[in-house]
C-alpha cells in the first residue's frame, strides 16, 4: 500500500488469503477472509491509532486514550465486515482456472464497492491503492473506476495460486512480465506532461494540531499576512479550515478584506453549521462549496440509535452537509471546484464537480493530525486516481502537506516539501470533457454481479 513496501507485492497479496480457505468449511471461509481484512486495515491505517489515543483526546479532551484503541478496533471491525460475504460466497467457486478466477475477482469487487456506500461507506485502503505509480495500468480507471484495478488484482492473484497448486511457477513470471510490459507500453504512448496556462498559489501553513486549535485568529492572519506579503494579483488557496472560527463576523474580518484588494484567496473555515470554503476577492466574502461527503463520527453521527455513544469522538462540531457540488470562477480563471479533506478518497465527489462543469480540481486538506508520512501518502495518492478517472488536473493544498499537483493521467508532477512553511506557485491546465466513467459511474459492481452468475452458471454446464 501506499507508503509502505513495492506496490508490485499487491499482485500476491491475496495468496495467503486463497490458501487459507483451502479445503475449509463455508463459515470458516466467511471467518478468515474478514480476520484476514481486518488485520488489512489495522496495519493500512496504523497511523490512525495514535489520533485516535494522543491527538483527539488531548485537543478535545472528551475522553481518556484508552478509548482510541477500542475505536480504532471497531473501525477495523466495520471496514472488514463486507468480506464476510466475500469469504461465504467464495465457497461456491466454480473449478477451473479461468471461471474461478472470473468469480472470485467478481465477488470481491462487488464488496469492495459495498464498503464504499452508505453512512459508513469509506473507500480508503482499496488494494488498487498499490497501483499509484502503475501509469499506464492506471488508465483503466477512465473507464471502469477503481474497481476495474481491483478486479484484476484478484484475477491474477487467483490465477497465480491456481498456477502454484499445479505447480507451473514458471508461467507465473510470464504473466507478470505481459503485465509490466502492458503497462510500460501504455505510459511510454501517453502524451508528454504540459505546463498549464493557469496560476495557482498554494499556501502550505504547515502549523501543528497542537497550535492550530490553541491559537486565535490573529495569530493566523498574521502567518497569512506574512507568506504574502509582497504577493499580488494571485490566487491563492488556502488549506481546510484555515481559521476555526466564521471570521466574516469577527474582528480579523477587516484585515482580510485589506489582503483580498491585492491576491483573491480561496479560505476555509466553518459557517452556519457547515464545513465551508469561501472566495475572498475584493473585501467581499462569497460562499463557495460546503463540504457534502462528511467524515463518520467526526463530522457527523452516522445512525444515531446505534451509534450514540461515540458521539465523544465529534470535532469542533457536527456539521450539516452542503446540498451543491458548486463549480466557480476567479476572475478570468477556467471553472474549477474545491473539495475538503477525505472527500477525494469518494469517487463521486470528483465525478459530481466535473458534470457540472469543473475543468479542474482541487481539495484543501489539514492532515495535521497525523504522526507519520505514510498518512500523508495514503491522502495525496487518493488525488492521482480521481484525476485518471476524470482526465481532470488535481492540486491538493494541505496545512503540513503533501501540497502538489498530479495532471490528467495520475502522473504527480509537482510536490512541496512536507512539514515546511511554504507558498507553492502551481500551472494548471484546465480540460474539458467527460470520461466513460464520469457518466456512468461504478457501472463495473454490476458487471461483477453479472460476470459471478454468468462464470457460476457456466460451470454448471
Amino acid at each position: 500500500m501506499p507508503g509502505f513496501l513495492s506496490g508490485a507485492l499487491i499482485w500476491f497479496s491475496l495468496i495467503p488469503l486463497l490458501f487459507a480457505m483451502e479445503r475449509v468449511g463455508i463459515w470458516k471461509k466467511a471467518l478468515l477472509s474478514f480476520l484476514y481484512f481486518f488485520t488489512h486495515i489495522l496495519i493500512t491505517f496504523f497511523w490512525v491509532l495514535p489520533t485516535l489515543t494522543e491527538n483527539l483526546p488531548f485537543v478535545f479532551g472528551r475522553y481518556p486514550s484508552w478509548l482510541g484503541v477500542v475505536v480504532y478496533l471497531l473501525m477495523g471491525v466495520i471496514e472488514a465486515a463486507p468480506f464476510f460475504g466475500f469469504g461465504f460466497l467464495s465457497h461456491f467457486a466454480p473449478r477451473g482456472t479461468l471461471l474461478r478466477s472470473l468469480y472470485l475477482a467478481s465477488i470481491y469487487t462487488m464488496f469492495e464497492y459495498i464498503r464504499g456506500i452508505g453512512e459508513l461507506g469509506f473507500t480508503g485502503g482499496r488494494i488498487s491503492e498499490a497501483l499509484f505509480r502503475h501509469t499506464g495500468l492506471l488508465q483503466v480507471v477512465s473507464v471502469t473506476g477503481t474497481l476495474g484495478l481491483v478486479f484484476l488484482i484478484v484475477f491474477l492473484n487467483t490465477v497465480f495460486y491456481e498456477l502454484l497448486k499445479k505447480r507451473k511457477a514458471v508461467f507465473i513470471f510470464v504473466l507478470i512480465a505481459l503485465v509490466y510490459i502492458l503497462n510500460a507500453t501504455v505510459e511510454h504512448l501517453l502524451p508528454l506532461p504540459e505546463s498549464g496556462t493557469f496560476e495557482v498559489m498554494a499556501l502550505q501553513p504547515n502549523v501543528s494540531t497542537s497550535l492550530k486549535y490553541f491559537t486565535s485568529s490573529e495569530n493566523m492572519l498574521n502567518i497569512l499576512e506574512d507568506m504574502l506579503k509582497g504577493k499580488e494579483d494571485h490566487v491563492v488557496i488556502t488549506p481546510e479550515a484555515f481559521f476555526l472560527e466564521d471570521v466574516r463576523y469577527s474582528s480579523v474580518s477587516n484585515s482580510l478584506k485589506e489582503i483580498s484588494r491585492k491576491n483573491s484567496i480561496i479560505l476555509g473555515f466553518p459557517a452556519s453549521g457547515r464545513n465551508s470554503v469561501f472566495l475572498l476577492e475584493n473585501g467581499e466574502f462569497k460562499r463557495v462549496y460546503s463540504k457534502v461527503k462528511l467524515f463518520p463520527f467526526v463530522e457527523t453521527l452516522p445512525y444515531p440509535k446505534v451509534f450514540g455513544v461515540f458521539s465523544f469522538l465529534r470535532g469542533l462540531s457536527y456539521y450539516e452537509p452542503g446540498e451543491e457540488f458548486s463549480v466557480f470562477k476567479v476572475r478570468e480563471s477556467p471553472s474549477f471546484s474545491v473539495q475538503i479533506c477525505f472527500e477525494s478518497y469518494f469517487p463521486e465527489v470528483s465525478r459530481n464537480f466535473v458534470k457540472n462543469g469543473s475543468e479542474f480540481l482541487v481539495t484543501v486538506t489539514n492532515d495535521g493530525w497525523f504522526h507519520y508520512k505514510v498518512a500523508l501518502i495514503n491522502h495525496f495518492v487518493q488525488g492521482v486516481f480521481r484525476a485518471a478517472e476524470t482526465r481532470r488536473q488535481f492540486l491538493q493544498v494541505a496545512n503540513t502537506g503533501i501540497t502538489g499537483l498530479i495532471d490528467e493521467y495520475g502522473r504527480i508532477l509537482r510536490v512541496l516539501p512536507s512539514e515546511e512553511r511554504l507558498l507553492g506557485l502551481f500551472h494548471v491546465k484546465p480540460r474539458k470533457g467527460e470520461t466513460f466513467y464520469v457518466k456512468f459511474g461504478d457501472w463495473f459492481f454490476y458487471f461483477s454481479i453479472l460476470l459471478s452468475g454468468l462464470s457460476w452458471v457456466l460451470s454448471k454446464l
